[in-house]
């Protein structure tokens, strides 16, 4: 898949909702704060603020490695907005996510919202690549997205803003 999308051909609309679909419902079933145990000396590695910049996403895992079992990763928001390859980032997530639900965490930064995608992109560019009712879809799951991720009880991980106003 990542390969067919560095040549800008994308997943059929029925398999990116089958996805959509199918990490929502995961996410439905949890609480908004995510327990994480990690084995000592486990390598666990934490993204943040992607921010639709692809082909730096994918140095990522070219440095740390793909995600895997043995492999976990925990993104902690801003996926989308302001780069031009929200979407191919957003595949690949669910993808990853799909294939290794305890492996991999996702959690709702301030740019998995309706407001910012509208002013800083991603609106605009699912529309473009698939349509308004994908894009309904993803805030969806953006919604569903945990707020915070502990790791063995000790260290709180969440993205640096979540709310303009207090409430």
């Amino acid at each position: 898949i990542i390969e067919k999308m560095k040549k800008n051909i994308f997943i059929h609309k029925k398999y990116l909702l089958q996805l959509l679909y199918s990490v929502l419902l995961n996410y439905s079933k949890e609480p908004s704060l995510i327990e994480i145990d990690v084995a000592p000396k486990q390598k666990f590695t934490i993204v943040g603020d992607i921010h639709g910049q692809f082909y730096d996403f994918l140095h990522i895992f070219e440095i740390n490695g793909y995600p895997s079992e043995t492999n976990p990763y925990l993104f902690i928001g801003d996926y989308v907005d302001r780069g031009p390859f929200s979407v191919e980032v957003m595949i690949t997530l669910l993808c990853f996510k799909v294939l290794y639900p305890k492996h991999i965490y996702l959690s709702r930064g301030n740019h998995e919202s309706r407001n910012l995608n509208k002013v800083y992109g991603f609106e605009n560019e699912v529309k473009a690549k698939y349509d308004a009712g994908v894009y309904e879809c993803f805030l969806e799951l953006f919604r569903a997205l945990p707020l915070a991720h502990v790791i063995n009880k000790k260290i709180l991980v969440l993205h640096g803003g979540l709310f303009s106003q207090d409430g």
